[in-house]
């Protein structure tokens, strides 16, 4: 009977998806913004369950409709060079100087991310074949030495002589001598950046030649991110450094200094909530999700947070309704920021969940009103502090960074309430509020 009901829920959410563009557009939009649930092959006390998990959660590593990640599983040339593409947040921009490739062609599902991967210097241009012909070999499984260089190439490093390469890694890995020349270098400077992922459930070895598996890419690409980020390439750096435009709600308030915008405090953000919080039924201290459904811009058109992120927080304040004794109370204080491709962010906000204006005098007389936020409602957060956002990159400047591992502040994928992408859609009431923000 379950399934049944399921189907027929999945039916008609399709079919109103069909009459209505605009749904449409809000299930796009909830697409990026919902986690899913948890992989059945990578338990939370797997060795590289944080980074599954983030790169997940924030689009760039897909599992499988099984549910299942395999972890273990190899990963292609293809596959590799979309990844840490889109880890770097550089999977929006056109082809800029394509490549001849005998190989891979402008139709196929990578051609732009391959493409990409060689004009920012991550990949060098192939040499050519005995027939003549220039490859990339799409398909084929990418080598650990292969993945790591290309990862430790999207950062700017300082050059090393191979004496000084060798002298970090003879004494650490017991197929060091096996390590060809021109791997020497990235190796050793994969080792000081922590990029040299290794399996601690194996043997402690480079194992160059070997496929590289979908945990480890985890790892890799996660380690990467924070060190590109600070420290990019020079091609990269300039694609960063170029202020980011938008369509999307403005926020009138915000002041652009130079590459410096700032979102101030007192300025409201409009969000959607992802799970039903009520004054009679909310605990203080309970977490909440919501999300920015649309990207927030400045009135020149500077993206400052893109539609998807993430603000989370708790019940900071709750009283119950009491018929004819007195109003209810309920107050959310916001606690972080996620955004796509960052590290997670404290943002001091709160929310006064109020009734409405007509109601006031009404209830000022005749106590005993409930409050109630559904899903899918929109919720209005007052900034405390001001956002500060690095428009040439997108990247928010507001506060201390935080990692998911020290507990300084929850996990937003944890909430208990949240709502599944289907259950979103259903809730909201209107989705020409949502298209129109």
């Amino acid at each position: 009977m379950g399934r049944i009901k399921s189907s027929i829920i999945i039916v008609l959410a399709l079919f109103a998806m069909m009459i209505s563009p605009k749904a449409f557009a809000v299930e796009q939009i909830l697409d990026v913004m919902l986690p899913s649930s948890s992989f059945l092959d990578v338990p939370d006390n797997y060795w590289a369950y944080t980074e599954i998990s983030e790169l997940h959660h924030k689009g760039i590593l897909k599992g499988y409709p099984s549910q299942k990640f395999c972890p273990e599983a190899f990963i292609t040339r293809e596959e590799f060079a979309t990844a840490v593409i889109k880890a770097l947040g550089l999977n929006d921009g056109e082809v800029m100087d394509p490549l001849v490739l005998d190989d891979v062609f402008p139709e196929d599902w990578a051609y732009q991310n391959i493409q990409n991967a060689f004009f920012f210097g991550l990949f060098l241009p192939p040499r050519m074949a005995k027939d003549g012909g220039y490859y990339f070999y799409p398909t084929q499984n990418i080598t650990r030495a292969h993945a790591i260089t290309m990862a430790v190439n999207s950062i700017k490093t300082v050059p090393m002589t191979k004496k000084k390469a060798k002298s970090v890694l003879e004494y650490t890995y017991d197929d060091f001598f096996k390590i060809p020349d021109w791997f020497v270098a990235p190796a050793a400077k994969a080792q000081i950046l922590d990029m040299l992922v290794i399996d601690p459930r194996g043997k402690k070895e480079i194992a160059y030649d070997k496929p590289i598996t979908r945990a480890e890419t985890a790892v890799l690409l996660y380690n990467m991110i924070e060190e590109a980020r600070k420290n990019p390439n020079d091609k990269i750096k300039a694609a960063f450094e170029k202020k980011i435009s938008a369509e999307g709600h403005v926020i009138q308030d915000a002041i652009v200094d130079d590459s410096i915008a700032t979102i101030p405090a007192g300025t409201e953000l409009p969000l959607i909530i992802t799970g039903k919080i009520s004054s009679q039924k909310a605990c203080e201290g309970e977490k909440y999700v919501a999300l920015v459904p649309k990207n927030f811009i400045t009135a020149k058109k500077y993206l400052l947070i893109p539609y998807g992120a993430r603000f989370t927080g708790h019940v900071q304040q709750v009283k119950k309704g009491r018929f004819l004794i007195r109003n209810a109370v309920l107050t959310l204080q916001n606690d972080s920021l996620d955004v796509l491709h960052q590290p997670l962010t404290r943002v001091n906000a709160i929310a006064e969940i109020k009734t409405s204006k007509s109601d006031s005098r009404f209830r000022k007389i005749f106590k005993g009103e409930k409050l109630t936020v559904d899903r899918g409602e929109f919720l209005y957060i007052k900034l405390l502090e001001p956002i500060k956002v690095d428009v040439s990159t997108g990247r928010l400047l507001v506060n201390p960074e935080l990692d998911y591992k020290n507990n300084s502040v929850m996990d937003p994928y944890q909430h208990k309430n949240e709502a599944t992408k289907k259950q979103v859609l259903d809730y909201i009431k209107s989705p020409t509020e949502v298209e129109d923000l």
